[in-house]
């Protein structure tokens, strides 16, 4: 089976375990496993708690009180050093390698010599190698995340005062896709950071497939939003049978009581250019009865700041609204064909086996009608009937120009 990882609020070590109890995983496995590592006077508390009303396990490791700074060595001596399955035993290590990583770097120190303290503690080994056991258990074969909650604001540390997310977690997520909506408080601990980036290999929105369980692990601050993991197990589709893929994008949308309607069509041609999925504007009655504009632009998530700059720039309006949207995805593909010897474009989208979209690219066949002189719509019917030759979609003999 696959997994899916949401981390609408975050991550940490005990939300994974929880996430994993939730979805089935024996808690036997885990006190099987802190046993495996010769942890002394460790036990696991597992309770059913709601996070706003929704029902979910939250997971404590309680130890002796310990006044030990471990070295990545001495965590490493530890798991090898009990009767672990390999790949469980080895996947573990390989998390807190990277947790040794990044709090080197966070500190200026080096692998060998950085003190791991919060992470170096009993609850983060208990964490990380049964989160790993758990994983392993249910035999997920591939794991995907979501785009990741970031926390904000301040929290004391055995180095001090840090800023949220602290710095080694920051470390841990470069590369990952993340966002903030002003929680304050750490969503995402070093142990979470790690697990979550060892653990997925891809980040975005849920992939198809049949769903099979659903868990939450419980986070232990109460928050503004559900403090919870969310893990998700699928059936996958199988290879070649996937009639759509889900992505997600983000909307801009403004409205303008104020701006020339001449400098619309280059607003809009420069957003497109610098990325923009599509971009549309639709009439608005705005307040005291004003005429009105409201500016609607799609795009990845990753180039919605630089599209805002883009729109404050060259609108009038004070403020954006933005959203996020999963949307269906048709598989497609660019066939090139020839009107008028001249290149055209041609997007075609696949429902599974069968062929369902056949669009020439706009922008190619106005430029094809500016330099032939031919009407657009006939420019537009050759190059579909072209690539509809192409896919041996039809049976009769009509040639492109």
């Amino acid at each position: 089976m696959n997994a899916y990882i949401d981390c609408f609020s975050g991550a940490s070590g005990n939300m994974f375990l929880g996430a994993l109890l939730d979805v089935g995983v024996p808690e036997t496995l885990f006190k099987d496993t802190i046993a495996t590592l010769g942890l002394e006077d460790v036990h696991i508390e597992v309770t059913k708690v709601m996070k706003h009303g929704i029902a979910a396990r939250h997971v404590v490791v309680h130890h002796p009180e310990q006044h030990v700074h471990r070295h990545l060595q001495d965590v490493v001596e530890i798991i090898e050093g009990a009767n672990l399955e390999p790949t469980v035993g080895r996947r573990a290590i390989q998390v807190f390698r990277r947790l040794a990583v990044a709090e080197a770097k966070a500190h200026g120190t080096t692998v060998e010599e950085v003190h791991f303290h919060e992470v170096g503690a009993i609850d983060a080994i208990v964490d990380v190698v049964c989160t790993v056991a758990g994983f392993y258990h249910l035999r997920v074969e591939s794991v995907r995340s979501s785009p990741v909650h970031l926390g904000t604001g301040f929290i004391e540390v055995a180095h001090g005062t840090m800023p949220v997310p602290v710095p080694a977690t920051m470390n841990l997520l470069t590369g990952v896709p993340t966002y903030s909506r002003g929680v304050v408080g750490e969503l995402v601990t070093p142990t979470g950071a790690a697990l979550l980036t060892e653990l997925a290999g891809s980040y975005g929105a849920l992939p198809a497939g049949r769903l099979l369980k659903v868990g939450y692990g419980a986070g232990t601050k109460d928050l503004p939003i559900p403090n919870l993991l969310r893990l998700v197990l699928l059936e996958p589709v199988p290879s070649g049978k996937t009639l759509w893929d889900m992505d997600e994008i983000a909307v801009l949308e403004c409205n303008i009581d104020d701006h020339n309607p001449e400098l619309v069509p280059p607003l809009t041609q420069g957003l497109l250019d610098r990325g923009a999925l599509d971009v549309y504007v639709q009439n608005a009655i705005m307040k005291g009865g004003r005429a009105g504009l409201t500016l609607t632009v799609l795009c990845h998530p990753d180039d919605q700041d630089a599209l805002a700059t883009v729109i404050f720039r060259e609108t009038t309006t004070l403020g954006i609204r933005l959203d996020r949207r999963r949307r269906y995805v048709l598989p497609r593909e660019i066939v090139p064909v020839k009107v008028a010897d001249e290149d055209v474009r041609v997007k075609v989208g696949k429902l599974g086996e069968q062929t369902v979209t056949v669009a020439p690219e706009y922008r190619d066949c106005h430029q094809v009608a500016q330099k032939t002189g031919l009407p657009i719509k006939e420019v537009y019917d050759q190059a579909k009937m072209a690539a509809r030759q192409t896919l041996h979609l039809d049976n009769g003999t009509a040639q492109a120009v």
